[in-house]
């Protein structure tokens, strides 16, 4: 392989691990939200929707919350 070849392959890797990077951290944010907005009562539905997810990834979220720092999933 040519060392751009090799540098092309070296930027997708670095690009794609930034991208997860903050997918990870938007949905660490996104858990926190929706936990906060149903600790103060706001309606499963209605935050479903403001979300625009199903109710039942809206009580995953709230689940994982509920269960601490170690339920947060990483892949």
């Amino acid at each position: 392989m040519t060392n751009d070849r090799l540098q092309k392959i070296l930027v997708a890797a670095a690009d794609k691990e930034d991208i997860q990077f903050e997918l990870d951290r938007a949905e660490l944010i996104l858990q926190e939200a929706v936990a906060e907005a149903m600790s103060h009562g706001e309606d499963i539905t209605a935050v479903a929707e403001v979300a625009e997810l199903p109710v039942h990834d809206i009580a995953k979220l709230a689940a994982h919350d509920a269960a601490g720092p170690e339920a947060v999933q990483t892949y």
